[in-house]
């Protein structure tokens, strides 16, 4: 059996084609449908309602598809004096739960933060960094000394998506 050499570099420019196009797309920052109506922070966090306050329509984009039920709130691992809002993607192809939260809350917790791979992010509040939560990459933002923002996204993460969103809120805030 003669092997023909020529039809091996069409294959692995094509290969090399696909593998550039989806390192770039991962790269290319997140567009969103939507802005976001004014927050107004007060001293009490657990007073906004970060559901009402994030269109739906922002988040299906960074998650790439429709919520399977609709957003919840809920307290940040159970810590008085936070207001968040997590959003249920359903399952993925391979059974996995694609999901995502945003949270608010005090400056306290952010600096509380178990360290776990992280890496600093520049442009975003005062201070930033993403770290392996327990349940997600995440992207903590200090706002100011009082106030801190978290957004993750899972089972993939999505740091884009959570810069995007990221960007979105804190435009928001008065």
């Amino acid at each position: 059996m003669v092997k023909n050499p020529t039809l091996k570099f069409p294959l692995l420019f094509t290969l090399l084609i696909l593998v550039c196009t989806s390192c770039a797309r991962s790269s290319e920052s997140v567009e969103l449908p939507a802005t976001l109506v004014p927050i107004t922070i007060t001293n009490d966090l657990s007073q906004v309602d970060v559901c009402s306050a994030i269109p739906q329509e922002d988040i299906e984009a960074v998650m790439g598809h429709k919520l399977a039920s609709p957003p919840e709130p809920f307290l940040y691992y159970d810590t008085p004096g936070t207001s968040g809002c997590s959003y249920d993607g359903g399952k993925d192809s391979n059974g996995n739960a694609t999901f995502g939260y945003v949270a608010l809350t005090p400056g306290s917790v952010y600096d509380e933060q178990p360290l776990s791979e992280n890496t600093t992010v520049s442009g975003l509040g005062s201070s930033a960094f993403f770290n392996n939560g327990s349940d997600a990459r995440q992207l903590w933002v200090k706002v100011n000394n009082n106030l801190a923002l978290v957004v993750a996204f899972g089972d993939e993460p999505n740091e884009e998506g959570a810069k995007a969103i990221a960007r979105l809120v804190l435009a928001a805030f008065q």
